[in-house]
C-alpha cells in the first residue's frame, strides 16, 4: 500500500546496506531469499524531498546529483511524496549491456557541458531495488519493501525496477551467466534494512565464487 503525500517521519540515514561475500545458500536454506542481478554499477541513494526535485549520494555520501541531472525525471514519479530509494547507476554499452568501462567514463564528468553531451553518448539507468522511506520510514522485511517499490511503478526514462527471483538460486545464476552478469544478490525475505551496515542479509554470489 502506497503512503499517503504528507505523512511524516525521521529519515534514515541516507547511507546503503551492503553485502557480504560468499557462496550460494544451501539447498535447504535457499528458499529463505530472492535473488537479483548483481549489477556492478555506482550505488546511489537517492533522496526526493517531495518538492519536484532529487538529490543523488554515493556510496561514499558524496553528493552526485549534478552528474545525473537526467534522473530528475524519477520526481515526477512520486509527486509530492517525500521519499528515500536505494540503487544503482549503470551505464549500457551497444548491445545494452552494462559497462563499467563506459560507467566510468561517465563518472569522471564533472563539467556541466559535458555531463549534458554525455546524456546522449554515455546514457544512463538507474535500476532501484529497496525503499527506505516513503512518507514514514518502512521499517519492513525485504518482501514487505519489494512490494511497496513494485507498487510504485517506477518506470520511465533512465529507470527501472529489476525482476527478484524468490528461491531460485541455479535458475538465477544461469540467467545472470547467460546475460553476461557477474552474479547475484542473494537476499533473506526476513532481512531489514540496516543503513551503512554490511550484513549477511545480504550475500554476494559471483560466479566464480559458487562454480560456474
Amino acid at each position: 500500500m502506497r503512503p499517503s503525500p504528507g505523512a511524516q517521519g525521521v529519515l534514515p540515514p541516507l547511507s546503503p546496506m551492503l553485502a557480504a561475500i560468499g557462496p550460494p545458500p544451501a539447498p535447504k536454506t535457499e528458499a529463505e531469499y530472492a535473488f537479483e542481478t548483481l549489477w556492478k554499477g555506482a550505488r546511489v541513494i537517492a533522496h526526493l524531498p517531495g518538492d519536484g526535485s532529487v538529490r543523488l549520494l554515493a556510496g561514499t555520501g558524496t553528493d552526485v546529483t549534478a552528474q545525473y541531472p537526467e534522473l530528475q525525471t524519477l520526481a515526477p514519479l512520486l509527486p509530492g511524496l517525500e521519499a528515500v530509494l536505494d540503487g544503482e547507476i549503470i551505464t549500457l554499452d551497444g548491445d545494452g549491456r552494462p559497462s563499467v568501462e563506459r560507467l566510468q567514463q561517465r563518472m569522471s564528468l564533472r563539467h556541466r557541458d559535458a555531463v549534458a553531451h554525455a546524456a546522449d553518448d554515455l546514457p544512463i539507468q538507474l535500476m532501484l531495488y529497496d525503499t527506505l522511506y516513503l512518507g514514514e520510514p518502512v521499517q519492513l522485511p525485504y518482501t514487505a519493501r519489494r512490494d511497496l517499490l513494485d507498487d510504485l511503478t517506477l518506470t520511465g526514462p533512465g529507470i527501472a525496477v529489476p525482476a527478484a527471483w524468490p528461491s531460485m538460486v541455479a535458475e538465477s545464476l544461469e540467467q545472470s551467466l547467460l546475460e553476461g552478469y557477474d552474479g547475484v544478490i542473494a537476499k533473506r525475505l526476513t532481512s531489514s534494512y540496516l543503513p551503512g551496515r554490511r550484513s549477511r542479509g545480504w550475500i554476494k554470489i559471483r560466479h566464480q565464487d559458487a562454480g560456474d
